[in-house]
């Protein structure tokens, strides 16, 4: 049903707190609000959104592809821009291997960048 006045206005009031102990936790941390979000909800065992890390690794690829090849044992042959969907599936396993807690705030923090 619908919510009362008197509930919605405690949800306000609830909220302005959450959002102020949010944005003093950001500043404190220097991580930015979603950030700080995410870190909370996975600490409790629950996801915050849907962020698709895939689509956030392949922008890391791209200004990383070196270095992620380098996990592969492999370099970009000569002419070659891009690798192959396979290889880049490969370096984002190895990815997540490499850093199994902390590779969605790696992707997080270079998307911010």
């Amino acid at each position: 049903g619908r919510r009362s006045a008197e509930t919605n206005a405690a949800l306000d009031t609830g909220f302005a707190a959450v959002d102020q102990t949010l944005l003093e936790l950001s500043r404190s941390t220097a991580m930015p609000v979603h950030q700080v979000i995410n870190l909370f909800m996975k600490s409790r065992g629950r996801t915050a959104s849907s962020i698709n890390y895939w689509n956030l690794y392949s922008n890391y690829f791209k200004d990383k592809a070196k270095q992620e090849l380098t996990q592969l044992g492999q370099n970009l042959a000569a002419g070659e821009r891009t690798p192959s969907v396979t290889t880049r599936k490969e370096c984002y396993v190895k990815f997540k291997e490499q850093f199994p807690d902390t590779y969605q705030d790696i992707l997080d923090t270079h998307d911010e960048l």
